[in-house]
């Protein structure tokens, strides 16, 4: 049995370990969440291993490429010193929407999973899509400094769950799984959804200070509120987060965005 396989056998043992701990109550839950999210950055590094001595990728030595996880890099382009490119290569990292996509002006931001384009060599034809969440390692880059000094241009990866080789905008790469984290912590790295279920005792908030009850079960498209300056909480303290639920006008089958601040302990991360 070669290495890779010795490596596999090793982290399916540990997650049955870890599933019969769990399940026998010996793990409290913040150890499981602690200990699956260990396994799976465990399994996703040896999915890019597999991956380089697929196509026997390799660095600018000529050595075969050491993939590895970078959470303090910023991603989608944005460079850690100030004028100085990133450089993702061998980076493994996740595919998500771009702050910026439509997905924050239509009613069927629930229609998941968010689907992203996919590229061929000349990172201008879009030859097909790409899920959300999807884990890649970075390969090689054509990247130039943008606005607001921030790099836009192509990343050539390798998706981990197909192991194809594509080109993908660099606004789409993250290094870190942000969907993973507290949704304060989430919603600040791109859109997440989340299911309003009231149990605090601040009901949503409107810019204008008015409160008022919302459905449980609602689905809120969460979104981070520097990529809208203008809307700023009314009550930081207890509402200081902003999501964006979408009313039909009466009558039509038109839509409009309604912006709300919410209370994090009436959100649950889904999506």
């Amino acid at each position: 049995m070669n290495t890779g396989k010795r490596s596999i056998c090793r982290i399916l043992c540990a997650l049955a370990l870890l599933m019969a701990l769990a399940l026998s109550g010996c793990l409290s839950a913040q150890a499981e969440e602690a200990e699956w999210a260990g396994m799976r950055r465990d399994v996703t590094v040896i999915l890019a291993q597999d991956a380089v001595r697929t196509y026997d990728l390799r660095n600018a030595e000529g050595k075969p490429l050491e993939p590895r996880m970078a959470p303090e890099m910023s991603g989608r382009g944005t460079p850690d010193v100030k004028g100085v490119e990133p450089d993702y290569r061998g980076v493994v990292g996740f595919m998500a929407l771009q702050s910026e996509w439509e997905v924050s002006r239509f009613s069927t931001f629930n229609r998941t999973p968010w689907m992203l384009p996919a590229y061929d060599e000349d990172g201008e034809t879009v030859v097909g899509e790409i899920q959300h969440k999807t884990p890649v390692l970075v390969i090689d880059q054509r990247l130039k400094e943008g606005k607001a000094y921030k790099f836009a241009g192509r990343l050539l990866v390798v998706r981990l769950d197909t192991k194809k080789q594509v080109w993908v905008d660099v606004t789409q790469f993250v290094t870190v799984p942000y969907w993973t984290l507290e949704l304060k912590e989430a919603v600040r790295n791109g859109f997440c959804i989340a299911v309003y279920r009231s149990k605090s005792r601040y009901e949503p908030m409107d810019r204008k200070k008015h409160r008022g009850p919302l459905p449980d079960g609602t689905w809120v498209l969460m979104c981070d509120k520097a990529k809208f300056p203008r809307l700023n909480s009314p009550d930081r303290e207890n509402n200081p987060l902003l999501g964006i639920i979408f009313r039909s006008n009466t009558g039509t089958e038109s839509y409009y965005r309604f912006f709300l601040f919410f209370n994090e302990e009436d959100l649950t991360l889904v999506y």
